[in-house]
């Protein structure tokens, strides 16, 4: 799951994210087996279907995902093409250079996903207890999907034909965790002897053009103080070809039986590492007008500092792990605010379900609609009983932690949850359903994408229209 913790605010106020494939499931077919067609596409047009399998186009064979989106960048192609009764035919498409098919296959990477061989210490796959959906275990390593994804890998597991593809394909920029620069202490921390060369492998991929973003997954008392210190020293001096570096707290639940001893960081020690990095930050932004490091909102949280404004974070580069989230949904909930009338049509009654770290954010963020009359909300920050009270985000939030903990709230309108909760926005992490927590709460549920005008909207129960 390509390097997992749970320090982001997406996870913080929603959920870190998670690969669009593993969340699928994971098919042990390596075939180019089309699941769906999409209405109205150049491939319904051309008698493509469900069942078909691709074999070639313009006569080259399919090893993977990027194969298929590199042969079909052509204005014309000539598909080979088998039928799920076992019958060949050829097709001709014409095409626009950027113009997609709309397929989706069976197995999304085709030739299904490159395993992860390492053993962090930090692992959160390891860290998750027995029963969950079976998808939540798969550990990837996968260059397709960080390119694709945007999801981090850790270079340990490419072979020579990998990196010699991501350069003749010039896949970049890649998500690079890194951890650490020092050989031994990576090494310890992935468990692969192969962890040790990284700034070898991050030299090459510089050397040939590749661009990159990297992030550091810190843990206590192993690779923070001096070991951050060299650690970012040493993947500044690979500008310009590094984008940013991201620094994220390491997540710990209750389930580490027999792993590497790790906890949470304390609130003196997340003091101590926003003022070493906002201190670097100043100093790259002088010498080369980026500030290239970057913290996860969730050291601000564990410190109780006030959050970095929006500017700060430059043009978001790694949102999606938790940087800068609460900058931006409060500069979009400060926007469409000022859209909510001073009184609703008619009253109604909201829970807001978030994890125990965003509460302090959305309690402040969201003071000025006290004051709208027929609105009645309350936010309840849920505790993780089940991976432990150290996970305090809530994209770990599970069905049964949410009904066990809202089942006396009486009478409501409706229960607001993040999107990423759940898997399709449908099933929680232990597998109950949206439809099991609103039988058993007597409330209806409202799923909320990572939008501040979403949130306000579903909130309101209004459409707030397009603020100028």
């Amino acid at each position: 799951m390509t390097c997992p913790h749970i320090s982001a605010i997406i996870l913080l106020i929603a959920g870190n994210k998670s690969s669009y494939y593993i969340l699928k499931g994971q098919s042990m077919l390596k075939r180019a087996l089309i699941k769906r067609v999409k209405r109205g596409s150049l491939a319904e047009r051309a008698g493509l279907k469900k069942g078909d399998e691709i074999l070639m186009i313009n006569g080259q064979n399919i090893k993977d995902i990027l194969d298929y989106k590199f042969l079909t960048t052509d204005e014309t192609l000539c598909l080979h093409v088998k039928s799920k009764e076992g019958r060949k035919r050829l097709l001709t498409i014409e095409k626009d250079f950027d113009e997609d098919l709309g397929i989706e296959f069976e197995n999304p990477l085709i030739d299904g996903i490159k395993r992860c061989k390492n053993r962090c210490i930090f692992c959160f796959v390891d860290q998750m207890p027995k029963g969950l959906r079976p998808s939540l275990y798969v550990k990837d390593d996968d260059y397709r999907l960080s390119v694709l994804e945007g999801t981090f890998i850790t270079l340990t597991n490419l072979t020579a034909e990998d990196l010699n593809r991501i350069v003749s394909m010039r896949l970049s920029p890649l998500y690079i965790s890194v951890h650490a620069t020092s050989g031994a202490v990576r090494e310890f921390m992935l468990k692969n002897p192969a962890a040790a060369r990284i700034m070898d492998d991050l030299s090459f991929l510089k050397e040939n053009g590749i661009f990159f973003h990297c992030q550091i997954v810190l843990c206590p008392g192993v690779n923070d103080k001096e070991e951050l210190n060299r650690t970012l020293k040493d993947l500044i001096s690979l500008q310009p070809s590094i984008l940013s570096v991201a620094v994220v707290p390491v997540g710990v639940t209750k389930y580490r039986d027999g792993l590497y001893p790790l906890r949470r960081f304390s609130r003196e020690e997340a003091e101590e590492i926003i003022d070493r990095v906002e201190s670097l930050q100043r100093e790259n932004l002088g010498r080369f007008g980026t500030r290239l490091v970057f913290l996860a909102d969730e050291f601000y949280e564990i410190a109780k500092r006030e959050f970095p404004s929006f500017d700060s974070y430059e043009d978001f580069p790694q949102w999606e792990n938790g940087v800068g989230m609460v900058a931006l949904l409060r500069k979009q909930l400060a926007k469409y605010i000022e859209s909510v009338p001073a009184e609703l049509p008619k009253g109604r009654r909201v829970v807001i379900a978030t994890g125990v770290s965003a509460f302090r954010f959305l309690q402040g963020a969201l003071l000025p609609l006290r004051n709208i009359k027929n609105l009645d909300f309350e936010i309840y920050p849920i505790k993780n009983n089940f991976f432990g009270e150290s996970v305090t985000v809530a994209g770990l939030i599970t069905g049964r932690d949410l009904i066990d903990q809202l089942k006396d709230l009486g009478q409501k309108d409706v229960l607001l949850v993040p999107e990423v909760m759940l898997k399709e926005r449908k099933v929680f992490l232990d597998g109950f359903t949206v439809s099991d927590v609103e039988r058993s709460l007597g409330t209806r549920v409202v799923v909320v994408g990572i939008d501040g005008k979403d949130f306000l909207e579903k909130l309101t129960g209004m459409n707030l229209g397009v603020k100028p």
